[in-house]
């Protein structure tokens, strides 16, 4: 018995999640013997999740602490601190430490490697099968942050993913229980400045199509709490006052039935006249995991997609929301040839496909959107198809079906597709002419 539960825990595999933000970040994980997703805590045996983006370097000697402990040891004034990790790595920005230069992307690596020393406590690297960053926002800088930090880590088989928090999200509460899905959600963020997600579910389509709406409110800002009880009462009441003017907009009417208060901005009992207004018929919750549990819940899902994965797709900002494929004959019928699916994030957009061109110079791409479609067409499942012309302007003629072509589908950003095509030509017979043909087409 003893042998087959090591045998057992010898074959789990870890599906984690890393939330990665400039104040805090926070690691929580699934595995193939436990779906639900758990948080790591810093302190074992509490629900202290936040690790705090810093690192501080002990003065005088090469040792770099990180999170709490490195806020303790810089307040004793034992080491100078390190903040901004995140937004100075974006930035590309350097800083100067007893005398030595040191790159901000180079002091975020450690600091992430440190981190998941406390998952390493868990389980060894080896077992990590899929691992999930999830932040704010997912841009080519923050993209290409993330690829250089996984690089240092030295995970071997692990596949790698990123997702922003509009994603995560979703992911959370598609793993919650079905009722979670029967009306819209929303997300009242107060970190910095506060931001309000709405996240609504369109279950006219098959499958069911997600998507968030973001409003980020920049004049809503976290107080400086006064000292005095008189002027700090003051000052929660108009912040009160003011979250729930900004948030009644998102509420009104529209069905929603769970709410989640996420940020240090609510770790003050101020919001008497927000909860009271938010409360009224919808179950809400408070806490601070809701992002990293979200992206456990995305590598899951690339592990091993669930039934409620596979009947719910996501739109996000980030998100291509058009089909793309050709038409192309095979064994003599015409057939649609799928390159690109909806659902996929923009920056892993990307296929590479050879055909022979029937005749002519040019070919046709097939575009599917899935957004901004008449519903009653939508609830019938007709959605409106695209074609969208590819000259290929000094092909050499050549007879019938033999002018092989190459094409690499990509894109730049979330609403513009770019083909590049190259001739192939066709054996010795028809020599390559060496050509290639660039075409951006904008898919809204």
């Amino acid at each position: 018995m003893l042998l087959e539960k090591s045998l057992e825990k010898k074959n789990i595999k870890y599906m984690v999640g890393f939330d990665l933000g400039d104040r805090d970040a926070q690691i929580s994980y699934c595995s193939t013997q436990q779906t639900e997703a758990e948080t790591v805590p810093v302190v074992a045996g509490t629900q202290q999740y936040n690790i705090p983006t810093v690192l501080c370097k002990r003065t005088g000697v090469n040792q770099w602490i990180y999170g709490r402990e490195a806020l303790i040891v810089a307040e004793a004034k034992e080491g100078i601190i390190v903040d901004n990790l995140f937004s100075g790595a974006i930035e590309g920005k350097k800083t100067v430490i007893e005398g030595v230069e040191y790159d901000m992307l180079t002091l975020l690596t450690l600091f992430v490697k440190k981190c998941f020393g406390l998952f390493y406590m868990i389980a060894p690297s080896d077992k990590i099968e899929v691992l999930m960053f999830t932040a704010r926002k997912s841009d080519d800088r923050v993209i290409e942050i993330v690829k250089q930090i996984v690089e240092s880590l030295g995970l071997i088989g692990t596949k790698v993913f990123f997702q922003n928090h509009e994603e995560s999200y979703y992911y959370y509460l598609l793993h919650q229980t079905p009722e979670f899905r029967l009306a819209g959600s929303v997300v009242l963020d107060f970190e910095d400045c506060l931001r309000i997600y709405l996240l609504e579910w369109n279950r006219r389509t098959m499958p069911v199509v997600s998507f968030v709406t973001e409003q980020e409110f920049p004049e809503c800002l976290q107080p400086i709490w006064a000292e005095g009880e008189a002027e700090k009462n003051g000052q929660m009441e108009e912040l009160d006052q003011q979250v729930l003017e900004n948030a009644i907009g998102t509420f009104q009417n529209r069905a929603i039935s769970s709410v989640f208060l996420i940020g240090s901005g609510f770790q003050e009992n101020w919001a008497d006249r927000t909860l009271q207004y938010i409360c009224r018929g919808r179950r809400v919750f408070k806490g601070n995991n809701l992002y990293s549990k979200g992206a456990a819940y995305g590598a899951l899902e690339k592990f091993c997609p669930t039934k409620e994965g596979k009947e719910h797709i996501f739109l996000g900002r980030e998100k291509l929301k058009t089909n793309i494929g050709l038409q192309v004959l095979r064994e003599g019928r015409e057939v649609y040839l799928p390159l690109l699916d909806a659902g996929i994030n923009w920056y892993d957009a990307a296929c590479e496909k050879e055909f022979y061109l029937e005749s002519g110079n040019s070919f046709q791409v097939t575009l599917t959107p899935l957004t901004n479609v008449f519903p009653e067409r939508e609830a019938a499942g007709k959605y409106p198809v695209r074609y969208e012309k590819i000259e290929l302007p000094g092909l050499p003629l050549r007879p019938e079906g033999t002018a092989r072509l190459h094409i690499w589908i990509g894109m730049s950003d979330a609403g513009n597709l770019h083909i590049r095509t190259e001739d192939m030509g066709f054996g010795e017979i028809y020599p390559t002419s060496s050509q290639v043909w660039e075409q951006d087409i904008p898919l809204a």
